[in-house]
């Protein structure tokens, strides 16, 4: 089957190094019985949660099925916790996403054509999701606006999504299209149940202005107008940037104020490795969480 090898590579490698923890990211290719081996092995194991597992698109059945087997299941959206208790894990923990400064750094373009090529006013990188076009048709409607769309399935919308996009962003690629916009989006994928996102981390962590949709995770994470805008809808969005636009001080100002809140704030993968591991330690009996 297709994860046999990496189950079988995942098994050898933990009973050469005895590990303590064994930390999964989403667990899309790890049956419940190589978790159950693992713990046989000693192993306390975690699962890094990055998608919603209750949403079809991310996962099948036995995904769901593996829930009980983990001895703790850290949850980058609280909204699913509740379902992950009841699917079975007896500790949750809520764990934000974060960046990885190897990846996510800022970076400008090394020549005018690449300059030109990544410029932008509005970039938006992600996968072209149904409930996200209402946003970009309230940015469309702002004259003269330069909208730039990277990412997935842009192809297969409608003419004015269509001529606006540039193919993938990843790599150096992702950076210089951040570098290159004067504001980036952070639009949230309402069928993952997300409150916020990577993006949420990468986008300052790159040295671009977050705009991104108000919720409770991103209100503790950035200040509102201080290190990053957020917006209630499509209308209100439209109006943030306009004005946003208008002050390139104001502007350079929230970014650069975003970039070390991120790059001071323990946001790395390293960090929330630490915190899960130290969750894991703190409790020798798993219980649930609040």
């Amino acid at each position: 089957m297709q994860d046999r090898p990496t189950s079988i590579e995942l098994l050898e490698a933990a009973a050469d190094y005895q590990p303590d923890v064994v930390i999964v990211s989403k667990g899309a290719y790890v049956f419940p019985k190589t978790i159950r081996r693992l713990k046989t092995l000693g192993a306390r194991v975690v699962n890094y949660a990055t998608d919603d597992p209750f949403n079809s698109r991310n996962a099948d059945g036995w995904l769901r099925s593996a829930i009980p087997e983990y001895d703790l299941y850290a949850c980058t959206k609280r909204a699913i916790m509740d379902d992950v208790r009841a699917a079975g894990c007896r500790r949750t923990s809520f764990v934000k996403f974060g960046y990885n400064p190897q990846l996510h750094f800022p970076e400008k373009a090394a020549t005018a054509a690449e300059r030109s090529a990544f410029e932008s006013d509005v970039a938006f990188v992600g996968t072209a999701d149904t409930d996200r076009l209402p946003y970009l048709d309230a940015l469309l409607s702002i004259p003269g606006l330069k909208l730039a769309l990277y990412g997935s399935y842009w192809e297969r919308q409608p003419e004015r999504f269509r001529r606006l996009a540039r193919g993938m962003a990843t790599g150096r690629d992702y950076r210089l299209a951040l570098s290159g916009t004067k504001i980036a989006l952070g639009l949230l994928r309402s069928a993952n149940r997300d409150r916020h996102t990577m993006r949420t981390f990468e986008i300052p962590a790159c040295g671009a202005l977050l705009c991104a949709q108000r919720t409770d995770e991103h209100a503790e994470i950035f200040a509102d107008g201080v290190e990053a805008l957020f917006f209630e809808d499509a209308c209100d969005l439209r109006a943030k940037i306009v004005a946003c636009l208008r002050s390139d001080d104001s502007r350079q100002s929230i970014a650069k104020a975003g970039f070390r809140a991120v790059a001071a704030g323990g946001h790395t993968y390293a960090d929330r490795v630490l915190e899960m591991v130290e969750i894991v330690r703190a409790d020798s009996t798993p219980a649930r969480s609040a």
